[in-house]
């Protein structure tokens, strides 16, 4: 959805879609790495150290949900380069998140499920995985792009308060040993 997005900004001199593509990656690759800092910081601040990847996570989804509630207001507002930019950067953060989610999805895993269900669960879960990828592409074929936007934050904002309602959760974790 990036390139139709940022082609309706009108950036000048067209735009280069490889250019932002290498920035995207290179994004996730940061989030990635910013990870581990990013657990210790949270774990400093965090009275019970067992809450820290359920915090980190659900602070990941919070980012995701205002860095995709950018466009749907830059794209609105018209077509200058100042929204241009403020679309990129939020597109930026928003695959930083994606790589950010990646550790922090792995370490909830190991602690949430049982290692030897973790290949049968993964699989049931890929079915409403591919429904909502498949709905979400259809969004953008009914819906204007900034409703899409709106749609995806309001999503992300629902799965940071669930992953938040892990943290109320009494016992150490769901997996038994």
């Amino acid at each position: 959805m990036w390139v139709p997005t940022l082609l309706s900004l009108n950036p000048p001199g067209g735009l280069p879609t490889g250019c932002v593509f290498s920035a995207m990656m290179m994004a996730i690759t940061i989030g990635g790495m910013v990870y581990p800092p990013m657990e210790k910081l949270f774990s400093k601040y965090l009275s019970s150290s067992r809450h820290v990847p359920e915090a980190c996570a659900s602070f990941v989804y919070m980012l995701g949900a205002v860095s995709m509630a950018v466009p749907s207001v830059s794209i609105t507002n018209g077509s200058s380069e100042s929204a241009l930019f403020i679309t990129v950067a939020s597109f930026l953060v928003f695959e930083a998140c994606v790589g950010l989610f990646m550790p922090a999805a792995g370490t909830l895993r190991s602690k949430y499920v049982p290692d030897s269900l973790q290949g049968a669960i993964l699989n049931i879960f890929r079915l409403p995985l591919n429904a909502v990828v498949v709905g979400g592409t259809y969004a953008t074929d009914v819906f204007a792009a900034a409703t899409v936007f709106k749609m995806v934050s309001l999503s992300l904002f629902f799965a940071a308060l669930f992953q938040a309602s892990l943290m109320l959760n009494p016992t150490k974790s769901l997996k038994t040993e």
